[in-house]
């Protein structure tokens, strides 16, 4: 079976930025597109593989967010979740699309949350993939380490730091905390190829990558979520540290669903979801 191709376009915004997305599929009738919202510190490229599953069945649009991949950063110099949700409205005005069911995974699920809440008619169905409901004392170890602003110097170990970071998602949650106590189990390392590819996509955006986690540090998270009455899924993927928060994040979502799968299941779990 023939997979269905991925293009890729850019936008020109009203404030002159660009914007960059992935689509696939076909639109069907009675069907809203499927948005795809991809975690820090990615872009759309980590999404790929979901894509091509997802598309067979439904047409799907998947942004690189503002500061990653190829879109540029947003203009403020301190971003907050509502900047982000602004420039995903401008996105689906410019396409045209007045309704779409979202999938955000990790800071996409927060700003999937921001966007039901503040503009409730343009979501149909809101799958959270990953959402974070971090105690105090563990928010603020990821304010204080997890993603400091960072730039390149003269001896290049900026370098180095991108493959550790990128290196230690896999092996440790938080991943800079790196004892026994915080070490992954249950997560699969990927090849060599996979963390360059992500490693290449956080040093494009290293000058804003940070930008995004301090805005989901800023949000928060259990009232919004509180006030979230579309159709719901909460989802988390095997070997997902975010996954810990699952029941606490669906019970506070009235007559949300959730969901715990293989990573390769989610376009399945997705799709039976959005047909419901």
């Amino acid at each position: 079976m023939r997979l269905p191709p991925i293009d890729r376009q850019f936008l020109r915004l009203s404030d002159e930025r660009l914007l960059h997305f992935r689509a696939a599929g076909e639109p069907r009738p009675g069907e809203p597109p499927l948005i795809l919202a991809h975690a820090g510190p990615g872009s759309s490229l980590g999404l790929v593989p979901l894509i091509r599953q997802l598309a067979a069945a439904r047409r799907v649009i998947a942004p690189d967010m503002p500061g990653n991949g190829d879109s540029e950063p947003l203009p403020m110099a301190q971003p907050q979740l509502a900047d982000y949700v602004d420039q995903m409205v401008e996105l689906l005005d410019r396409l045209g699309l007045a309704q779409v069911d979202f999938c955000g995974q990790h800071t996409g699920a927060h700003i999937g949350c921001e966007l039901a809440l503040r503009h409730p008619a343009r979501v149909r169905r809101l799958m959270l993939d990953g959402i974070a409901l971090f105690e105090p004392a563990l928010l603020a170890q990821m304010v204080a380490g997890y993603a400091p602003p960072v730039a390149p110097d003269e001896f290049g170990g900026h370098l180095a730091w991108a493959w550790h970071f990128v290196d230690g998602l896999y092996l440790h949650f938080p991943y800079h905390l790196r004892d026994p106590a915080h070490r992954l189990h249950r997560s699969a390392v990927p090849p060599a190829a996979v963390r360059h590819a992500l490693v290449v996509d956080l040093l494009k955006a290293l000058p804003s990558y940070h930008l995004a986690y301090q805005a989901v540090y800023a949000h928060p998270t259990a009232e919004r979520l509180a006030l979230l009455r579309h159709p719901t899924l909460l989802m988390a993927a095997d070997g997902d540290p975010l996954g810990v928060y699952l029941d606490a994040a669906a019970a506070l979502v009235p007559g949300s669903r959730q969901a715990r799968m293989a990573r390769e299941g989610r376009a399945a779990v997705m799709l039976d979801f959005v047909a419901g």
